[in-house]
Protein backbone atom coordinates (compact mmCIF):
# COMPACT_ATOMS: atom_id res chain seq x y z
CA UNK A 1 0.00 0.00 0.00
CA UNK A 2 3.13 2.51 -0.57
CA UNK A 3 1.09 4.35 -3.18
CA UNK A 4 -1.51 5.21 -1.12
CA UNK A 5 1.56 7.72 0.50
CA UNK A 6 2.37 9.09 -2.70
CA UNK A 7 -1.36 9.71 -4.10
CA UNK A 8 -2.34 11.46 -0.52
CA UNK A 9 0.89 13.43 -1.13
CA UNK A 10 -0.89 14.63 -4.86
CA UNK A 11 -4.21 15.37 -3.28
CA UNK A 12 -2.34 17.54 -0.54
CA UNK A 13 -0.56 19.37 -3.04
CA UNK A 14 -3.70 19.95 -5.39
CA UNK A 15 -5.72 21.19 -2.32
CA UNK A 16 -2.96 23.53 -1.01
CA UNK A 17 -2.76 24.27 -4.86
CA UNK A 18 -6.33 25.43 -4.88
CA UNK A 19 -7.31 22.21 -6.80
CA UNK A 20 -9.79 21.33 -4.01
CA UNK A 21 -12.61 20.11 -5.68
CA UNK A 22 -10.66 17.22 -7.67
CA UNK A 23 -8.48 16.19 -4.94
CA UNK A 24 -11.03 15.54 -2.40
CA UNK A 25 -13.19 13.72 -5.17
CA UNK A 26 -10.51 11.67 -6.54
CA UNK A 27 -9.33 10.70 -2.94
CA UNK A 28 -12.73 9.91 -1.73
CA UNK A 29 -13.30 7.74 -4.96
CA UNK A 30 -9.77 5.87 -4.17
CA UNK A 31 -10.41 5.54 -0.36
CA UNK A 32 -13.90 3.97 -1.49
CA UNK A 33 -12.62 1.30 -3.71
CA UNK A 34 -9.79 0.22 -1.08
CA UNK A 35 -12.61 -0.01 1.45
CA UNK A 36 -14.89 -1.78 -0.93
CA UNK A 37 -11.38 -4.37 -1.81
CA UNK A 38 -10.17 -4.82 1.31
CA UNK A 39 -11.12 -6.75 4.19
CA UNK A 40 -11.43 -4.85 7.52
CA UNK A 41 -8.64 -5.47 9.51
CA UNK A 42 -6.18 -4.79 6.53
CA UNK A 43 -8.88 -1.50 5.88
CA UNK A 44 -8.17 -0.58 9.61
CA UNK A 45 -4.77 -0.96 10.09
CA UNK A 46 -3.01 -0.42 6.95
CA UNK A 47 -5.05 2.56 5.18
CA UNK A 48 -6.93 4.17 8.25
CA UNK A 49 -3.48 4.43 9.74
CA UNK A 50 -2.00 5.93 6.77
CA UNK A 51 -4.32 8.17 6.04
CA UNK A 52 -4.13 9.34 9.56
CA UNK A 53 -0.44 9.52 9.83
CA UNK A 54 -0.18 11.68 6.33
CA UNK A 55 -0.37 15.63 7.11
CA UNK A 56 -3.33 15.41 4.40
CA UNK A 57 -5.62 14.85 8.24
CA UNK A 58 -4.96 17.32 9.58
CA UNK A 59 -5.27 19.92 6.52
CA UNK A 60 -9.01 18.21 6.38
CA UNK A 61 -9.36 18.61 10.00
CA UNK A 62 -9.63 22.56 9.24
CA UNK A 63 -12.74 21.65 7.49
CA UNK A 64 -15.99 21.80 10.10
CA UNK A 65 -17.72 19.08 9.02
CA UNK A 66 -15.00 16.62 9.08
CA UNK A 67 -13.71 17.77 12.17
CA UNK A 68 -16.79 17.73 14.26
CA UNK A 69 -17.38 13.60 13.07
CA UNK A 70 -14.05 13.03 13.85
CA UNK A 71 -14.04 14.91 17.31
CA UNK A 72 -17.47 13.95 18.38
CA UNK A 73 -18.70 16.84 20.86
CA UNK A 74 -21.88 15.15 21.63
CA UNK A 75 -20.32 11.54 21.92
CA UNK A 76 -21.35 10.79 18.65
CA UNK A 77 -21.15 11.63 14.93
CA UNK A 78 -23.89 12.74 12.86
CA UNK A 79 -25.29 14.67 15.39
CA UNK A 80 -27.91 17.32 14.66
CA UNK A 81 -25.39 20.46 13.84
CA UNK A 82 -23.85 18.06 11.40
CA UNK A 83 -27.17 17.31 9.29
CA UNK A 84 -27.51 21.35 9.38
CA UNK A 85 -24.08 21.10 7.64
CA UNK A 86 -24.97 19.32 5.02
CA UNK A 87 -28.61 20.45 4.81
CA UNK A 88 -27.65 24.14 4.49
CA UNK A 89 -23.89 24.05 3.39
CA UNK A 90 -23.22 27.09 6.07
CA UNK A 91 -19.65 26.98 7.52
CA UNK A 92 -19.31 28.39 11.12
CA UNK A 93 -17.78 31.77 9.93
CA UNK A 94 -14.50 31.48 12.38
CA UNK A 95 -14.03 28.80 9.55
CA UNK A 96 -9.91 29.17 7.91
CA UNK A 97 -10.32 29.88 4.37
CA UNK A 98 -9.12 27.01 3.34
CA UNK A 99 -11.10 25.13 5.72
CA UNK A 100 -14.23 26.79 4.26
CA UNK A 101 -13.03 25.13 0.74
CA UNK A 102 -12.66 21.88 2.11
CA UNK A 103 -16.38 22.13 3.70
CA UNK A 104 -18.01 23.47 0.20
CA UNK A 105 -16.29 19.84 -1.11
CA UNK A 106 -17.56 17.55 1.29
CA UNK A 107 -21.22 19.00 1.91
CA UNK A 108 -21.65 19.28 -2.29
CA UNK A 109 -20.91 15.21 -2.35
CA UNK A 110 -23.28 12.61 -3.25
CA UNK A 111 -23.36 11.50 0.51
CA UNK A 112 -24.80 14.92 1.24
CA UNK A 113 -27.05 15.42 -1.61
CA UNK A 114 -28.79 12.41 -0.21
CA UNK A 115 -28.69 13.45 3.41
CA UNK A 116 -30.85 16.83 1.83
CA UNK A 117 -32.97 14.18 -0.44
CA UNK A 118 -33.33 12.45 2.33
CA UNK A 119 -35.26 15.43 4.08
CA UNK A 120 -37.28 16.60 1.11
CA UNK A 121 -38.20 12.97 0.55
CA UNK A 122 -39.46 13.01 4.35
CA UNK A 123 -41.49 16.56 3.65
CA UNK A 124 -43.08 15.32 0.30
CA UNK A 125 -44.13 12.20 2.23
CA UNK A 126 -46.24 14.27 5.25
CA UNK A 127 -47.35 16.27 2.16
CA UNK A 128 -49.25 12.95 0.39
CA UNK A 129 -50.35 11.63 3.55
CA UNK A 130 -51.92 14.74 4.65
CA UNK A 131 -53.74 15.16 1.62
CA UNK A 132 -55.81 11.77 2.22
CA UNK A 133 -56.43 12.62 5.87
CA UNK A 134 -57.78 15.54 7.80
CA UNK A 135 -56.04 14.87 10.48
CA UNK A 136 -52.27 13.66 10.94
CA UNK A 137 -50.41 12.00 13.85
CA UNK A 138 -46.30 11.73 13.43
CA UNK A 139 -43.24 10.62 15.25
CA UNK A 140 -39.51 10.99 13.49
CA UNK A 141 -37.31 8.79 15.22
CA UNK A 142 -33.93 9.77 16.67
CA UNK A 143 -35.50 13.26 14.96
CA UNK A 144 -32.55 15.67 14.58
CA UNK A 145 -34.05 19.60 14.35
CA UNK A 146 -37.26 17.98 12.63
CA UNK A 147 -35.71 20.47 9.64
CA UNK A 148 -38.59 18.62 7.09
CA UNK A 149 -41.09 20.58 8.94
CA UNK A 150 -39.85 23.49 7.54
CA UNK A 151 -40.53 22.25 3.93
CA UNK A 152 -44.35 22.18 4.13
CA UNK A 153 -46.76 24.03 3.06
CA UNK A 154 -49.30 25.89 6.10
CA UNK A 155 -52.16 24.12 5.21
CA UNK A 156 -50.40 20.47 6.23
CA UNK A 157 -48.53 21.79 9.14
CA UNK A 158 -52.21 22.40 10.38
CA UNK A 159 -53.48 18.65 9.48
CA UNK A 160 -50.37 17.75 11.69
CA UNK A 161 -52.72 17.27 15.38
CA UNK A 162 -49.61 15.32 16.82
CA UNK A 163 -45.85 15.69 16.12
CA UNK A 164 -43.30 13.61 18.88
CA UNK A 165 -40.06 14.50 18.62
CA UNK A 166 -37.55 11.12 19.64
CA UNK A 167 -34.18 11.83 20.33
CA UNK A 168 -31.76 10.82 23.41
CA UNK A 169 -30.18 13.79 22.80
CA UNK A 170 -31.65 16.76 25.16
CA UNK A 171 -29.79 19.47 23.55
CA UNK A 172 -31.36 18.78 20.31
CA UNK A 173 -34.63 17.95 21.46
CA UNK A 174 -34.63 21.76 22.73
CA UNK A 175 -33.99 23.04 19.29
CA UNK A 176 -36.52 21.15 17.35
CA UNK A 177 -38.94 23.39 19.33
CA UNK A 178 -37.71 25.99 17.54
CA UNK A 179 -38.56 24.52 14.06
CA UNK A 180 -42.46 24.76 15.48
CA UNK A 181 -43.47 24.98 19.04
CA UNK A 182 -45.77 22.79 19.30
CA UNK A 183 -43.66 19.26 19.21
CA UNK A 184 -44.19 17.34 21.98
CA UNK A 185 -40.34 16.57 23.07
CA UNK A 186 -39.46 12.96 23.79
CA UNK A 187 -36.37 11.97 25.05
CA UNK A 188 -35.61 8.00 25.04
CA UNK A 189 -33.23 5.82 24.30
CA UNK A 190 -33.82 3.21 20.91
CA UNK A 191 -31.12 1.03 22.62
CA UNK A 192 -33.22 0.89 25.83
CA UNK A 193 -36.91 1.42 24.66
CA UNK A 194 -39.54 1.27 27.74
CA UNK A 195 -41.57 -1.04 28.19
CA UNK A 196 -44.49 0.88 28.34
CA UNK A 197 -44.88 4.21 27.63
CA UNK A 198 -48.14 7.20 26.22
CA UNK A 199 -47.32 7.13 22.52
CA UNK A 200 -48.90 5.17 20.21
CA UNK A 201 -51.48 6.09 17.86
CA UNK A 202 -49.45 7.32 14.78
CA UNK A 203 -50.43 7.72 11.42
CA UNK A 204 -46.90 7.93 10.01
CA UNK A 205 -43.13 6.91 11.84
CA UNK A 206 -40.12 7.26 10.31
CA UNK A 207 -36.31 6.94 11.63
CA UNK A 208 -33.88 8.29 8.68
CA UNK A 209 -30.81 7.78 10.28
CA UNK A 210 -30.54 5.65 13.73
CA UNK A 211 -30.34 2.30 12.25
CA UNK A 212 -27.28 3.27 10.95
CA UNK A 213 -25.61 3.07 14.01
CA UNK A 214 -27.68 -0.27 15.35
CA UNK A 215 -27.12 -3.98 15.04
CA UNK A 216 -29.62 -6.45 13.85
CA UNK A 217 -30.96 -7.77 16.68
CA UNK A 218 -31.43 -3.66 18.03
CA UNK A 219 -32.76 -2.62 14.53
CA UNK A 220 -35.16 -5.52 14.66
CA UNK A 221 -36.47 -5.07 18.02
CA UNK A 222 -37.11 -1.15 17.19
CA UNK A 223 -38.59 -2.10 13.62
CA UNK A 224 -41.17 -4.05 15.61
CA UNK A 225 -42.01 -1.88 18.70
CA UNK A 226 -42.12 1.24 16.29
CA UNK A 227 -44.46 -1.09 14.24
CA UNK A 228 -46.12 -1.30 17.24
CA UNK A 229 -47.26 2.03 17.64
CA UNK A 230 -49.05 2.71 14.20
CA UNK A 231 -52.98 3.12 13.49
CA UNK A 232 -54.11 0.26 11.45
CA UNK A 233 -52.86 1.43 7.64
CA UNK A 234 -50.08 3.57 9.42
CA UNK A 235 -46.95 3.78 7.80
CA UNK A 236 -43.13 3.15 9.16
CA UNK A 237 -40.41 4.54 7.10
CA UNK A 238 -37.00 3.14 7.78
CA UNK A 239 -33.61 4.56 5.54
CA UNK A 240 -30.45 3.15 6.11
CA UNK A 241 -27.10 3.91 4.05
CA UNK A 242 -25.39 1.43 1.94
CA UNK A 243 -22.38 -0.86 1.66
CA UNK A 244 -21.36 1.16 -1.50
CA UNK A 245 -22.37 4.44 -0.40
CA UNK A 246 -19.76 7.15 -2.09
CA UNK A 247 -18.10 8.58 0.69
CA UNK A 248 -17.42 5.59 3.04
CA UNK A 249 -14.03 5.40 3.03
CA UNK A 250 -13.24 9.32 3.49
CA UNK A 251 -15.67 9.05 6.27
CA UNK A 252 -14.09 5.51 8.32
CA UNK A 253 -10.78 7.07 6.89
CA UNK A 254 -10.49 11.15 7.87
CA UNK A 255 -13.90 11.36 9.79
CA UNK A 256 -13.60 8.45 12.55
CA UNK A 257 -17.57 7.78 11.35
CA UNK A 258 -18.05 4.06 10.60
CA UNK A 259 -21.99 3.31 10.13
CA UNK A 260 -23.72 0.06 10.29
CA UNK A 261 -24.54 -0.33 6.39
CA UNK A 262 -27.28 -2.64 4.96
CA UNK A 263 -27.99 -4.25 1.42
CA UNK A 264 -31.43 -4.54 -0.07
CA UNK A 265 -31.47 -8.07 1.41
CA UNK A 266 -30.60 -7.29 4.85
CA UNK A 267 -33.62 -4.21 5.04
CA UNK A 268 -36.09 -6.91 3.75
CA UNK A 269 -35.23 -8.75 7.13
CA UNK A 270 -37.14 -6.36 9.21
CA UNK A 271 -40.28 -6.82 7.11
CA UNK A 272 -42.20 -8.80 9.33
CA UNK A 273 -43.45 -11.71 9.32
CA UNK A 274 -46.97 -10.84 9.60
CA UNK A 275 -47.20 -8.01 7.89
CA UNK A 276 -49.38 -7.07 4.94
CA UNK A 277 -48.10 -6.96 1.36
CA UNK A 278 -48.15 -3.74 1.60
CA UNK A 279 -43.89 -2.85 1.79
CA UNK A 280 -41.92 -0.86 -0.40
CA UNK A 281 -37.80 -0.72 -0.84
CA UNK A 282 -36.41 1.41 -2.63
CA UNK A 283 -33.25 3.61 -3.22
CA UNK A 284 -32.60 7.39 -3.24
CA UNK A 285 -31.41 8.96 -6.77
CA UNK A 286 -27.82 8.50 -5.32
CA UNK A 287 -27.85 5.36 -4.70
CA UNK A 288 -26.43 6.08 -1.40
CA UNK A 289 -29.43 5.18 0.93
CA UNK A 290 -32.14 2.46 0.91
CA UNK A 291 -35.71 2.76 2.25
CA UNK A 292 -37.77 0.33 3.62
CA UNK A 293 -41.88 1.77 3.79
CA UNK A 294 -44.07 -0.71 6.14
CA UNK A 295 -47.38 -0.65 6.38
CA UNK A 296 -49.31 -2.19 9.56
CA UNK A 297 -52.12 -4.23 8.61
CA UNK A 298 -55.55 -2.73 8.87
CA UNK A 299 -58.59 -4.96 10.24
CA UNK A 300 -59.45 -5.72 6.45
CA UNK A 301 -56.09 -7.39 6.34
CA UNK A 302 -56.17 -9.79 8.49
CA UNK A 303 -56.98 -13.57 7.27
CA UNK A 304 -59.92 -14.99 8.13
Amino acid sequence: MRGLISELDIFQQEILGGDHMHAITCMTELLSEYRQSLPDTLWRDDIVDQCREHPIFQLLQEDPYTSRAFEKPRGYPGDAVMLEYAYFQNPPPDSSAIGKLIFEVVTSSPNALSVRWRREHIAGLIERLASHRETLSIMSVACGHCRELELLKPETRLRIQRFVAFDNDLETLKLATLTWSEIVKWQCNVKKLPESDDYDGFDFIYSIGIYDYLNRAQAMALTVWLMGKLNPGGKLLIANFTPDNWGRGYMEAFMDWTLVLRTREQMRAFIPADSSPHSCLYFDPYRNVIYLLLTRNSPADQPG
